[in-house]
């Protein structure tokens, strides 16, 4: 018993003691700073609602907050207002910690540029959609066009100048579709029996109807058969009367020589 009250106040184990007191106070100190500078409990923020609010806005008050405005990305729309936010993460309301980082995204102050992409011949309803879906605004037109009835026959701009497929323009802008029509005019139906497919269009389009559904017979194989092959048969009977209006179609059947007595003999 003596000897342990004698080791009690001894120097050794006074040292000991306070040895173990200096690690026990660097130990509570370290965990102090680590709550206190990592975790910060009494940094947290509620995030405010950017929406609406301009980017220099949403910066400004981000910036009073302790919290780190990020310019993430940014949309085009005809109807926003440049550089307003129109989304944030976090959302608004979130509890957030300061020295975050804020992303914002905003509507572009500029519009992005697309290809037109419509050429001659493609079909009016689709081409609109296609445009529509690039961002474009688009008003119709029709003009008479023989051989382009119920096609797409240009696109415009507003000053009436042509554009061509690889144009390209900001989203947004307004063009011109202009699709082939017929007039009111009449016209007679003009014989192209016995022509190449090429005679009988040029007869065709001379007499202000438009080339339809073109057919060959079974004889024609290839392509030098396709350019010998001439008129059988066509849907409409030549007149010399004005009895359809002008670019109605004219269907046509094809086929070689030895064709035409096939189509006697039935």
């Amino acid at each position: 018993m003596k000897q342990w009250f004698r080791y009690m106040f001894s120097r050794s184990f006074i040292r000991t003691v306070f040895r173990l007191g200096i690690v026990w106070s660097l130990l509570l100190g370290g965990l102090w700073f680590y709550l206190k500078v990592y975790t910060q409990p009494g940094s947290t923020r509620l995030m405010p609602d950017l929406k609406t609010a301009t980017l220099q806005e949403a910066s400004d008050e981000l910036s009073s907050l302790g919290l780190v405005p990020v310019h993430l990305d940014s949309i085009y729309s005809r109807k926003g207002r440049p550089f307003e936010v129109i989304d944030q993460v976090p959302p608004a309301a979130s509890k957030i910690k300061a020295g975050r980082k804020v992303y914002l995204t905003t509507y572009r102050s500029t519009p992005p540029f697309e290809r037109l992409g419509i050429e001659e011949g493609q079909d009016p309803g689709i081409a609109r959609i296609v445009l529509e879906n690039k961002g474009f605004e688009v008003e119709e037109t029709f003009e008479p066009n023989l051989a382009l009835v119920g096609r797409v026959i240009r696109l415009e701009d507003e000053q009436g100048n042509s554009l061509a497929p690889d144009v390209r323009r900001p989203k947004g802008t307004r063009v011109v579709l202009v699709s082939g029509t017929t007039t009111r005019e009449l016209v007679g139906v003009p014989n192209v029996k016995g022509l190449t497919l090429a005679e009988a269009r040029t007869t065709v389009l001379k007499a202000k109807m438009s080339l339809g559904l073109v057919e060959f017979a079974e004889s024609v194989e290839d392509a030098s058969d396709s350019a010998r092959a001439k008129v059988l048969e066509q849907h409409l009977l030549p007149t010399l009367d004005k009895a359809v209006p002008a670019g109605t179609e004219l269907d046509l059947y094809l086929g070689l020589r030895w064709d035409r007595g096939r189509i006697e003999q039935n």
